[in-house]
C-alpha cells in the first residue's frame, strides 16, 4: 500500500510540486501555503517524516504544468458539470482523473498561460496559479482521494490537452467578469504580485506614502486575493513603488494625509477576510514553527515591552540586543535574525553614543551599519508619523528592517499612556511603521510606576500588556540587573538570567582632559551561590511555598505576595499529606533544610507579620501579574 509519502515523492518525481496538508483536512500546514510548494525530495521527506499523516497538496498552475477542473456534487457541480459537456464537448479519453473525499471529481489537464483561477460554474472550480488540489491517498473524515482506475497517473495516464471548444467557452464566460472586476473590485486573477503592484504604482503617482500603500495594499491581498500574498512580498512590493517620484501629492491637497492610513490598518485589523468555521481536528498540527529574532525571547512581526525602574539598565539591556542583532551575534547564547534594525532615541543622543561604542569594544565590532539611530523622539501616534519614520529609514537603505526598538516609550509618545484609547492610537502608530518595513518587530523601552505595587508591570493603562506578546521585566539588586520574562503570548517563557554593566575604557577625553569611560550590558555567568540556588536545589520549597499563596486567597502585604503560617500549615497538611508535626518543622526559621529556613536563607522571602512576604522581585512580579490574569 501506498504510504503518504511515497506518494508525496513520486508526485514530485513527476514534475508536481507538493506541499503538506493538515491531517484529516484541506488547509496547508505550512507558513506560506501554497507557495511553500517543491519538488525537492529532502524537504519533501523532511515534512512527512515530522508527521506522516500529512495529507498531500499539490500545487496548480504554472509551477507543475497542469489545471484542475474541482466538480463539487455537494454545491451543485454534477448538474453544472453535464451543462458544461453537454455544451462544449466531453473530457477527452485517457486522462487521469481523481475522485474526491467528497464524492467529486478532479479532471487533470495540461497548463494553458491563458487559463486563470476562476468558477465555472455553479459547484466547478478551475484551479490554476496560487490553487491547490489536496491529492490521493489523503482522506477527510475516514474518506479517501483515490485515482480512478482507468484515469490513474500511477499507471502512467497524463493530464488531457484543453479542448479548443473548452477555452473558447472559458474566454466568454471571463469577458463579463472582467468587466465586472473594473467596476466592484473583484478578485485578482492571476498574478497577485502584477495586480498588487500596479494598485501600488497608481497610489504612488498620486503621492501616497510607503506607510498609506502598505496600509491599503493589505486590505487588497486579504479582500481581493483569493490566497493572499505573505507579508514580505507584500513589503518587497510597496518598497518597490515608493522608490518612484510621485507625480502629485493628491492627498495634501484634499487634506486626507497620512490619517487615511491609520483608518485603513484598523480596517484591516477589524478583519476582512473571509468569515469561515474550520474543524478543530485541523489545528492539531502546528501549521509552521514560530519564527525569532532572538530564540524563545523575541518572535518575528510581533510587539513587546522592556519595562524596568529607572537606572536598572533597561537602555544598556535593549542596546545590546539591537547591535547584536544588527551584527548578526548571539544574544546569551540564543540565535539571533541578522537584519536592519531601527532604533528609536527619545534622549541623550551623546550618552547613546558612548553606549555603542563602548558595547562595539567590548565586542570587538569595528562596523554596525546595520544599526539605524535616530536623531530624536518623535510622537508615534500623530499623524504622519509612520511615514515619517518610514521615510526616513528608507533614505539610509530599502533592505527589510528586522526590529524596530523605541526607547523610551514616554519620549514618542503625545497622546496619556493611562488612556486605553491613546494606547491603542500609540501602538497602532507602530505597527503601520513596522508592517511597511517587512514586518519588523517592535519594541518599547518603558518605565514601571513609582508605587511600590506597580513595579511589576509596565506603567500606564492595562491595554498595555494587553496588546503586548511579550513583557520583559528589568530589575537591579545587589549590583546585577535581573532578567525575566512575565508574559510570552505565544510560546513558554525563557529561564530568567542575570547581568552586570562592565565600563569600557573608551580612550575618549573631555574637555578637561579626564577620561570618558562607557559601559556595556554583559551576561553573568557566575551568579553568586544563593541565587543559583533559587532555580535547583529550592524549586520544590519554592513551588510549594508559591501553592500556599494560592490556596489561602493569593493575599498580599505591602504590594507583596504574603502567606500567613496559618495558611502555608492547612496547605502542607491539606495539599501535600504533612502530619501537623512535620508541617511545623517545615516552619522552623532556624532549623537548617526545613522550607522556611531555605527560603529566608536565599533571601527569597522575609518575615512579616504572622506569616512572609516574598522580597525577591522576579518570583514576587511573576505571582502578582499571574494573579491579575486569573
Amino acid at each position: 500500500m501506498t504510504t503518504k509519502a511515497e506518494a508525496a515523492i513520486a508526485y514530485a518525481s513527476w514534475g508536481w510540486y507538493v506541499l503538506p496538508v493538515v491531517p484529516g483536512g484541506k488547509i496547508p500546514a505550512t507558513q506560506h501555503g501554497v507557495n511553500d510548494a517543491t519538488t525537492d525530495i529532502e524537504q519533501i521527506s523532511k515534512w512527512w517524516a515530522q508527521n506522516p499523516d500529512y495529507n498531500i497538496g499539490i500545487a496548480a498552475g504554472a509551477k507543475s504544468g497542469i489545471v484542475v477542473f474541482d466538480i463539487d456534487p455537494r454545491n451543485g457541480g454534477d448538474a453544472s458539470w453535464f451543462a458544461w459537456t453537454e455544451k462544449n464537448g466531453s473530457v477527452p479519453e485517457g486522462s487521469a482523473m481523481q475522485m474526491t473525499a467528497g464524492g467529486g471529481q478532479h479532471h487533470i489537464a495540461i497548463y494553458d498561460d491563458e487559463i486563470r483561477s476562476c468558477k465555472l460554474g455553479e459547484g466547478i472550480d478551475l484551479l490554476a496559479d496560487g490553487r491547490y488540489f489536496v491529492a490521493f491517498p489523503s482522506t477527510i473524515e475516514g474518506r479517501r482521494y483515490e485515482w480512478e482506475a482507468s484515469s490513474d497517473p500511477f499507471d502512467g495516464i497524463g493530464p488531457f490537452r484543453v479542448p479548443d471548444q473548452w477555452m473558447e467557452s472559458y474566454r466568454n464566460l471571463r469577458k463579463p467578469a472582467a468587466r465586472n472586476q473594473q467596476q466592484s473590485g473583484g478578485l485578482i486573477q492571476g498574478s497577485r504580485n502584477n495586480g498588487l503592484t500596479a494598485l501600488g504604482g497608481a497610489m504612488r503617482r498620486y503621492g501616497m506614502t510607503e506607510a498609506e500603500i502598505y496600509a491599503a495594499l493589505s486590505i487588497a491581498n486579504e479582500t481581493r486575493c483569493e490566497i493572499p500574498l505573505p507579508s514580505s512580498e507584500l513589503s518587497q512590493i510597496v518598497r518597490s513603488v515608493s522608490r518612484y517620484e510621485p507625480e502629485t501629492d493628491l492627498a495634501a491637497s484634499a487634506a486626507i494625509g497620512s490619517d487615511a492610513a491609520d483608518a485603513i490598518l484598523s480596517a484591516v485589523k477589524a478583519g476582512t477576510q473571509e468569515y469561515f468555521f474550520t474543524r478543530a481536528t485541523s489545528f492539531l498540527d502546528q501549521p509552521a514553527p514560530l519564527k525569532w529574532v532572538i530564540k524563545g525571547w523575541l518572535s518575528e512581526g510581533s510587539v513587546a515591552m522592556v519595562f524596568g525602574d529607572s537606572g536598572s539598565g533597561k537602555t544598556f539591556f535593549t542596546l545590546d540586543m539591537a547591535c547584536r542583532i544588527a551584527a548578526g551575534m548571539e544574544w546569551n547564547g540564543k540565535r539571533t535574525k541578522h537584519g536592519v534594525v531601527v532604533y528609536m532615541a527619545g534622549e541623550g543622543n551623546y550618552g547613546l553614543r558612548q553606549r555603542v561604542a563602548a558595547w562595539c569594544k567590548a565586542n570587538k565590532v569595528s562596523k554596525l551599519d546595520n544599526l539605524l539611530i535616530s536623531n530624536k523622539g518623535i510622537d508615534m501616534d500623530s499623524p504622519g508619523a509612520p511615514a515619517q519614520i518610514i521615510n526616513a529609514v528608507r533614505e539610509l537603505t530599502t533592505e527589510a528592517v528586522t526590529c524596530v526598538f523605541v526607547d523610551t516609550l514616554n519620549n514618542h509618545q503625545s497622546g496619556d499612556e493611562n488612556s486605553p484609547s491613546d494606547t491603542r492610537k500609540m501602538i497602532n502608530g507602530g505597527s503601520i511603521a513596522c508592517a511597511a518595513l517587512a514586518n519588523a518587530t517592535l519594541v518599547f523601552n518603558h518605565h514601571v510606576g513609582v508605587a511600590v505595587e506597580a513595579k511589576t508591570r509596565g506603567r500606564g493603562s492595562s491595554a498595555w500588556r494587553a496588546s503586548m506578546d511579550t513583557q520583559i521585566l528589568i530589575s537591579k539588586k545587589d549590583g546585577l540587573i535581573e532578567v525575566s520574562c512575565t508574559k510570552m503570548k505565544d510560546a513558554e517563557e525563557p529561564e530568567p538570567f542575570c547581568g552586570r554593566l562592565e565600563t569600557v575604557d573608551l580612550g575618549w577625553l573631555d574637555e578637561d582632559g579626564i577620561e570618558i569611560k562607557g559601559a556595556v550590558f554583559q551576561v553573568v555567568d557566575d551568579v553568586p551561590e544563593k541565587k543559583q540556588k533559587k532555580e535547583s536545589e529550592y524549586s520544590k520549597d519554592i513551588r510549594k511555598f508559591t501553592n500556599a499563596w494560592w490556596t489561602s486567597g493569593a493575599e498580599d502585604r505591602c504590594d507583596s505576595p504574603y502567606v500567613s503560617k496559618e495558611g502555608l500549615t492547612s496547605y502542607l497538611i491539606n495539599n501535600e499529606g504533612f502530619t501537623q508535626a512535620t508541617a511545623s518543622t517545615y516552619m522552623k526559621p532556624g532549623r537548617k533544610g526545613s522550607l522556611i529556613y531555605n527560603l529566608l536563607t536565599a533571601e527569597i522571602i522575609r518575615v512579616d507579620f504572622q506569616g512572609w512576604t516574598v522580597i525577591d522581585p522576579v518570583l514576587a512580579s511573576t505571582m502578582l501579574i499571574r494573579r491579575q490574569e486569573k
